[in-house]
């Protein structure tokens, strides 16, 4: 659904070509990672199809078609770009990246293991955030909506951060150290601290 929000709300700024807007998607570093050149070229045909975009042939580019293909915003596509941009920000749906899973099952493996694991984990997200904010210094200079989107992110880093912390901390104290040491999985058996 962000997918869609963003690149109709790319060409709410004018008519574009898919080659223009990977290159403002590429632009934006760690805001936009997740919409990749394929996934881009998918959605702009699956909303022209749909009747959100128009889409005109402009003579002279690189290629074998010898044209590229420019997208606009039909009528449906600012008013489908009106309705998500609403749903989104009233929405909250949690990112699953698969560790809730994991952790799940913590306790199949060494106590030491699970904390390195954990440890690593916290270092390579510390590393992401170095990146993201970096990444995000450089498009701070491009206004205000672009900075609080940024913070966002970082605050989704930050609060993931945290996590790994109180974990690492709680596979500290004894009760939850013994699970580990069991190989007791929470869910069968008795209820591990909680």
């Amino acid at each position: 659904m962000h997918k869609v929000l963003l690149i109709l709300g790319l060409l709410r700024r004018g008519p574009r070509s898919g080659y223009d807007l990977h290159r403002l998607v590429r632009s934006h570093g760690a805001l936009y990672t997740d919409v990749k050149k394929a996934n881009l070229y998918y959605l702009l045909d699956r909303l022209a199809r749909e009747g959100a975009l128009a889409v005109r042939t402009e003579p002279g580019a690189r290629g074998p078609r010898g044209a590229r293909l420019i997208y606009s915003l039909t009528d449906a596509g600012r008013a489908r770009f009106d309705e998500l941009l609403r749903t989104v920000l009233r929405a909250y749906d949690p990112v699953h990246t698969g560790v809730d899973v994991a952790v799940a099952f913590l306790a199949r493996l060494r106590p030491a293991e699970a904390r390195s694991l954990l440890a690593e984990r916290r270092e390579t997200v510390a590393l992401r955030r170095q990146q993201v904010a970096a990444e995000l210094a450089d498009a701070a200079m491009q206004g205000p909506m672009t900075r609080i989107a940024g913070d966002h992110l970082l605050g989704l880093i930050d609060a993931e951060l945290a996590w790994v912390e109180r974990t690492l901390a709680a596979l500290e104290d004894p009760t939850w150290l013994a699970a580990l040491e069991h190989g007791q999985p929470e869910g069968e058996g008795a209820d591990h601290g909680r």
